[in-house]
């Protein structure tokens, strides 16, 4: 445990000093196939539950989506935050053929979730946070940094209507428009019902 702390110890201090306005590399990993993920006991409990509303008056009768724990820090326990859990799932591709799943909370003044893109059965996790508030000096455009990331999903190509299934587990570093340093962990099940972009969710 020593030995990992310190690793990410080493790894932020380097990313901190080494000048963040060098250009950096996406990480895209291979991406793991169960074709059985759906089956998992976890997706049998999320069917119990409602979909959380995410929005004043919003009502569903849809299916929880997310059993994602979020946090921002270096530790990852639902203990942790009461709340870690509280965000959805929406799947949709871009204008090309990536395919994104969107793992948040969403509401009237602003966010926080993350990103997966998976094109050619590999994928790159981000981590967001955004708000109404409007800055007026020059921003910088946000950097990430991937300490691990894995994602499991039910088949390796989708198309609209298709059912995703998926497990996730990642944690990453974002240097973000502000100059502001933010540690992202997530890491549990998803599910969502595949659209052709994200305005027909």
């Amino acid at each position: 445990m020593t030995s990992i702390n310190l690793t990410y110890s080493i790894l932020l201090t380097t990313f901190l000093f080494t000048g963040c306005k060098n250009i950096h590399w996406e990480q895209w990993d291979p991406v793991n196939i169960n074709p059985n993920l759906s089956k998992d006991s976890t997706f049998a409990l999320m069917d119990t539950q409602k979909e959380l509303a995410t929005f004043p008056e919003q009502h569903t009768t849809l299916k929880r989506s997310s059993m994602v724990s979020i946090l921002i820090g270096e530790k990852h326990s639902r203990q942790d935050s009461l709340n870690s859990t509280y965000n959805t799932c929406t799947a949709y591709f871009s204008s090309s053929d990536t395919l994104h799943i969107d793992i948040g909370v969403h509401g009237l003044f602003g966010g926080t979730g993350f990103e997966i893109s998976y094109h050619n059965k590999r994928f790159n996790t981000k981590g967001y946070q955004y708000s109404d508030v409007v800055y007026q000096e020059k921003t910088d455009k946000p950097q990430h940094w991937i300490i691990h990331q894995q994602l499991t999903l039910n088949q390796p190509e989708y198309k609209a209507g298709d059912s995703l299934y998926g497990y996730i587990d990642f944690k990453a570093i974002e240097r973000n428009a502000i100059g502001d340093t933010i540690i992202y962990n997530g890491k549990g099940k998803f599910r969502a019902k595949m659209v052709n972009t994200r305005f027909n969710n």
